[in-house]
C-alpha cells in the first residue's frame, strides 16, 4: 500500500483540482494499491467540506482532520495513522511535477529508506525567483557546515519513506512545523539509513487569491533557528 499524504490548511482554492490531479495521475501510472490522505490540521475555510466530499466520492481518498497546527503534525500524524509500506508526502500546490512520483516510489521499493525530490541535482528543471534560489543556497550551506547533511535539497516538499522511518525516526523528530522533514533527514543520516535523491521538475506556483500560510522570511529564519537547535543538541 502506498499512502500519499497531502497536508492542507485553508486550501479551498486548490484542494479539489489538485487532489484530483494526483488521483488521476495515480490511476494512470501506479500499479500498486494506493490511497490519498488529505491531512487537514485546522482549516477554517471550506477545506473540510471539500475534503469530506472528495472522500465520499472516491474510495481511494480519505479526509483526516487533526487539530494541532503545523505542517509536520499534518504529515507525520497521517503517516502514523494510516496503513502502508511506502509513505509519500507532497505539497498541495503541486509545484513538483508528478512525473517524478513513480521514481520516488521505485526508490523505496529498491531498498532506500528515504527518497527525496531535489531541485539541485543534475537533470532537475526549476523555475523560481532569484530570491528564493538565494535563500535555498544559504540553507543548503548551513545544513552542510553545521549538521553535515549531504542531501542537496532537504526542504523540498516531495518525499517518500519506508516503514522503518515511520517507526524509528518519526518518534524522535521534535519539530512539528516546516523543519520536520529536514530534521527527519538529519536523524536518518546519523543512523546510516539509505537516502536517495532524484531530480525533479519544479515550478514556483503563485495564485494571487491563495494566501501564503507564512512569509518566506519567517520560514527562512525558522529554518536557521532549528539548524542551530539541532547543532546544540549534538
Amino acid at each position: 500500500m502506498i499512502t500519499i499524504v497531502l497536508p492542507v490548511l485553508n486550501e479551498e482554492l486548490v484542494l479539489e483540482e489538485n487532489t484530483l490531479r494526483v488521483f488521476s495521475f495515480c490511476k494512470k501510472n501506479l500499479d500498486d494499491v494506493w490511497q490519498i490522505i488529505l491531512s487537514d490540521n485546522g482549516s477554517t475555510d471550506k477545506t473540510a467540506e471539500i475534503g469530506c466530499y472528495l472522500a465520499e466520492k472516491y474510495e481511494e481518498i480519505e479526509y483526516f482532520r487533526f487539530s494541532k497546527k503545523g505542517k509536520g503534525y499534518g504529515v507525520m500524524e497521517a503517516w502514523k495513522g494510516f496503513p502502508g509500506n511506502i509513505y509519500v508526502y507532497m505539497d498541495i500546490d503541486l509545484s513538483t511535477d508528478l512525473i517524478a512520483l513513480p521514481e520516488l516510489i521505485a526508490g523505496v521499493n529498491d531498498g532506500f529508506d528515504i527518497v527525496v525530490g531535489s531541485r539541485f541535482m543534475s537533470g532537475a528543471k526549476v523555475e523560481r525567483s532569484l530570491l528564493r534560489r538565494f535563500y535555498s543556497n544559504v540553507l543548503r550551506l548551513l545544513l552542510k557546515i553545521f549538521l553535515g547533511l549531504r542531501i542537496k535539497d532537504a526542504p523540498c516538499g516531495f518525499k517518500a519513506v519506508n516503514r522503518r522511518v515511520i517507526d524509528e525516526i518519526l518518534p524522535n523528530v521534535e519539530n512539528k512545523a516546516w523543519f520536520f522533514d529536514t530534521e527527519m533527514l538529519v536523524l536518518s543520516q546519523k543512523l546510516n539509513m539509505k537516502i536517495k535523491e532524484i531530480p525533479v521538475k519544479w515550478q514556483e506556483t503563485i495564485i494571487n487569491e491563495r494566501k501564503s500560510k507564512v512569509g518566506v522570511i519567517v520560514v527562512v529564519f525558522d529554518y536557521i533557528k532549528n539548524i542551530f537547535l539541532i547543532y546544540d543538541r549534538k
